[in-house]
């Protein structure tokens, strides 16, 4: 788990309900499976709990147990939310309730990683239960009605189908994590823009030993925020000049992008994932260890960070700065106590075109005056935010 505070978690919230009138015509089911029906339709892969997700487990033991017991005893529980895949009818992806059906699928024995075929623990209705696995209640005679009780338990299970665009469906996600903590935007991302790129970085920043570092991480993130400190870089790398003028709208744009081109992007993609691994690596070294930080603050700022490591994974610049460690931190630190330009880009709009080019310019005109015309500003354009989603079947 990550244990580094974020100040700007803010820039992919803002399109989240600017929605077309045909945006919300779609088809609202409920249905009560019972758990049994639900693990029946994990196991055959119909409802999208791949390995990747259940790498990212944010759930303790304890968590899930109590959980299940709910499931035994028949207390209420939140509903699951689905969403019908726009191109395999049958299939769903998950918007609401992962941590739950992960709990379920890892207690039947049929998930991965270590929590797999977990015993209960930590139970307060039912103490007696303790220890108890899957295997146990489905084959002691004396647990027989509590194995009947899990199995039959009805789950109220809400199904999306004929859903038009992605925006529909990141409202109802954020809707519905409203007054708790918010998921991230990236968790959904993953699973609304499947394909190889995108299981690709999900690996890919798992295994990122910059980022575990940069994040203070020991595990992949439950959250996602490794994926996505990867996929703004990438994005910014490849297509900064196509900014759409919100963070949100550009990453589902190079989602997609990547996803459809992979066989044809995958080198160059593995390329700058190396200099993104360099870059952060240097950062981390040059800033001691606080990269991208507001002076007098521990927070960690995406949007500072895309401008440093934007510049830093170019070995030419890496080099050209080699022994100006100072320097850098001085030219960094005057960006907050000689103009309020840098400040102000930094701390509102965030994800904003005027803002994000005021960042990438600054930072870089700052790095040009140490080691000159090396540096190359990215043209941001100045745009209104573009809104318009990925549709359903891009």
């Amino acid at each position: 788990m990550s244990n580094v505070q974020f100040d700007d978690y803010e820039d992919e919230q803002d399109v989240a309900e600017q929605l077309s009138r045909g945006s919300v015509a779609a088809v609202v089911q409920g249905n009560d499976w019972t758990t049994e029906t639900i693990v029946a339709q994990m196991k055959r892969g119909n409802i999208a709990l791949n390995p990747r997700f259940q790498r990212r487990d944010a759930w303790s033991k304890g968590l899930k147990s109590r959980f299940i017991e709910s499931l035994i005893v028949g207390l209420p529980i939140p509903q699951i939310v689905l969403a019908e895949s726009a191109d395999s009818r049958g299939k769903f992806m998950v918007l609401d309730g992962k941590q739950r059906l992960l709990s379920i699928l890892q207690f039947w024995g049929d998930g991965q990683g270590p929590n797999n075929a977990y015993g209960l623990s930590g139970l307060t209705l039912r103490p007696d239960l303790k220890g108890k696995t899957f295997a146990s209640l489905s084959s002691e005679p004396s647990l027989e009605e509590d194995y009947n009780d899990l199995c039959n338990q009805p789950i109220r299970t809400v199904v999306i189908r004929n859903w038009k665009d992605t925006d529909f469906l990141h409202t109802i996600f954020l809707r519905l994590n409203t007054g708790s903590i918010k998921l991230s935007p990236q968790e959904l991302r993953q699973a609304l823009l499947p394909g190889p790129f995108s299981d690709h970085i999900d690996d890919a920043a798992g295994e990122s030993e910059a980022l575990r570092e940069l994040l203070k991480l020991n595990q992949p993130d439950p959250r996602m925020r490794d994926i996505e400190i990867l996929a703004r870089f990438l994005s910014f790398r490849f297509y900064a000049q196509e900014y759409p003028g919100r963070m949100k709208a550009f990453l589902d744009m190079s989602f997609h992008r990547f996803n459809s081109g992979w066989n044809t992007l995958q080198a160059e993609l593995a390329m700058a994932e190396k200099d993104f691994e360099d870059g952060t690596r240097e950062l981390l070294r040059v800033f001691e260890g606080r990269v991208a930080r507001k002076p007098e603050s521990p927070q960690f700022n995406r949007a500072i960070f895309d401008c440093l490591i934007y510049y830093h994974s170019k070995s030419e610049v890496r080099n050209a700065l080699a022994g100006k460690d100072q320097e850098v931190r001085d030219a960094y630190n005057s960006l907050f106590s000689s103009t309020s330009e840098f400040v102000d880009a930094v701390e509102s709009d965030t994800a904003g075109s005027p803002n994000t080019s005021t960042r990438l310019r600054l930072w870089g005109d700052s790095l040009r005056i140490l080691i000159g015309d090396l540096i190359t500003v990215p043209a941001i354009p100045e745009r209104k935010p573009m809104v318009e989603a990925i549709p359903a079947k891009a």
